[in-house]
């Protein structure tokens, strides 16, 4: 599958490296000035590792209209609305025109998309803010999943995918579930899962047994977690 990756930052990058990790071929364009991603601490290896294995092409997006039909077979992005409404590009029309499947990643509201503001909305109110790139890894997870599975339909065509929903998604029980009680899971009894007693791992109660777990390191994680130089392997 022949895939074009286009936008900035970490949720499409991180579709785009899932794709590409699934052996398809990833094309991402690039604007010509630096991705929000190369100016973190750290960023040069974030950026090696998003996008190890992609071909790299220096091209605005807007040139995407002089693309022809069969040059591509996914078009993922995260660019907002109203960027291709400026550039005159209309992502529905253009998707029939080269009849790829086209999945965009945008925030709920059509504004900036960030990885905090998702986290803010999914589950602010009960987990609070987490210090990872979950709204981006999660939106970027589910970006990949819509374009794959429609494109195992041969739909054609352009879908939208909301970052906060995404993330929302994770959650087990989704809007079933009213209310929640901080960080504890709403389906369990407070102290029968989640964190141990003296607060050094997690602890599962499980049919009269309790089942413990310390927290781990990147060190343990390296020395037993499946990986490839580091590259996790799904």
């Amino acid at each position: 599958m022949r895939v074009l990756e286009i936008g900035t930052y970490l949720s499409v990058s991180y579709a785009g490296m899932l794709l590409r990790e699934q052996g398809n071929d990833v094309t991402k364009w690039l604007s010509g000035s630096d991705d929000p991603v190369q100016t973190l601490k750290g960023g040069d290896r974030l950026w090696q590792w998003l996008n190890e294995g992609k071909v790299m092409t220096e091209k605005h997006a807007m040139t995407i209209t002089e693309l022809h039909a069969g040059d591509f077979d996914v078009v993922i992005d995260n660019v907002r609305a109203e960027t291709w409404e400026r550039w005159c590009v209309d992502p529905g029309e253009l998707a029939d025109d080269l009849q790829v499947t086209w999945v965009s990643l945008r925030d709920d509201f059509d504004g900036r998309g960030f990885d905090a503001i998702a986290q803010a909305r999914a589950w602010g109110d009960h987990l609070g803010y987490l210090p990872v790139y979950l709204g981006d890894t999660g939106g970027g997870l589910w970006l990949a999943f819509k374009a794959l599975a429609m494109h195992a339909q041969g739909e054609h065509g352009h879908a939208v995918i909301r970052q906060a929903a995404c993330l929302a998604k994770l959650v087990e029980g989704e809007l079933l579930e009213v209310e929640r009680n901080g960080s504890v899971p709403p389906w369990d009894e407070p102290g029968t899962y989640g964190v141990s007693v003296d607060g050094s791992g997690t602890e599962v109660h499980y049919r009269g047994e309790i089942i413990k777990e310390p927290f781990r390191n990147a060190q343990w994680r390296r020395e037993n977690l499946k990986h490839e130089k580091g590259r996790l392997s799904i």
